[in-house]
């Protein structure tokens, strides 16, 4: 946690240490702390600098370390941090006013940003959802190229941070990364599947969007465009609400082959191998709960059985 104000592994333990005890001498840290006797002096001697530890002689002529109050010591160095953050937010703001001014001197064609390279497209994705404040929506079309799932810590730290997450993925995209979108939706991420996706999208904050330059297979992860004017980005929004409304919300249920689950993985467009997967049973199993649903139904075909399923949902929904 102290990292984060610039505060090192070590100096980081020594003033734990010191807080849960109280007063240690030297020698005593170096054996709480499990560290060498010239790492401890060392951390000791900034830990001192930084105000967060004093020091007075014991009677046998050693030091003993104290440490002085968190909410003290910390906050004061956190306030300094916070208003470095404050004047390093307004220098942002000056920049991107005369970034704008120079785009709309330049002409429209600069609010299109081109990226080549998978390495590229990757690092700009992270910065566009590390940089999220309300919302990021996305489209997930096909097998990750840029980007995979598990490769991408920043979209669980932007729940965290409280940025709603919609993402819209094809069947194939569920049964690919099933165990990393049930992680997300305990999270609170918000997933839907339809049967096609018409192309991969990522929309932060109705600002920014991030999609592939061209639709061939073999170009979507070399080549993309960031777009950054508002009116394109608004079409863009508007297309993936169309896509988010016609998809069918992912199942959050627990594991266990009840019926609810298997009917609303069904809708979501998964084959019967991979709901067995998802609800831990075998696909004998699931064959025999989709024909006692077509009995009860009444429908013909799973075509059908769909159709029932669809309205029952909506009637509940």
């Amino acid at each position: 946690m102290l990292h984060n104000l610039d505060f090192t592994r070590d100096q980081e333990s020594v003033y734990r240490s010191l807080v849960a005890v109280g007063t240690l001498s030297t020698e005593a840290l170096a054996r709480s702390c499990v560290l060498e006797l010239p790492r401890i002096v060392a951390a000791l001697a900034e830990l001192q600098r930084s105000g967060l530890v004093t020091s007075h002689e014991s009677p046998d002529g050693g030091l003993l370390w104290e440490p002085a109050p968190p909410s003290l010591a910390l906050g004061a160095l956190l306030a300094v941090r916070q208003d470095e953050l404050r004047s390093v937010s307004a220098e942002i703001g000056k920049l991107d006013a005369a970034y704008r001014t120079a785009v709309a001197r330049r002409g429209a064609d600069d609010t299109v940003e081109t990226v080549h390279g998978r390495g590229n497209i990757r690092h700009r994705f992270l910065q566009l959802q590390r940089g999220a404040k309300r919302e990021v929506m996305s489209l997930s079309k096909g097998p990750a190229v840029a980007v995979r799932r598990a490769d991408n810590p920043a979209e669980l730290t932007a729940i965290e941070r409280g940025v709603r997450i919609r993402v819209v993925v094809e069947p194939s995209v569920v049964e690919e990364d099933l165990s990393l979108l049930t992680l997300g939706l305990s999270m609170g991420e918000e997933v839907r599947v339809a049967a096609e996706v018409p192309t991969k999208l990522v929309i932060v904050d109705g600002e920014h969007a991030l999609l592939p330059l061209h639709a061939e297979a073999d170009s979507i992860a070399e080549h993309a465009v960031i777009v950054h004017a508002s009116g394109l980005v608004s079409a863009l929004s508007g297309l993936f609400e169309q896509v988010w409304q016609r998809a069918r919300p992912l199942s959050g249920h627990s594991r266990g082959a009840d019926d609810r689950a298997i009917q609303a993985l069904m809708l979501a467009g998964l084959t019967d191998e991979a709901i067995a997967q998802r609800v831990d049973t075998s696909v004998r199993t699931v064959h025999r709960r989709v024909r006692r649903m077509m009995d009860r139904t009444g429908a013909a075909t799973r075509f059908q059985l769909g159709w029932h399923l669809r309205d029952e949902a909506g009637e509940d929904g």
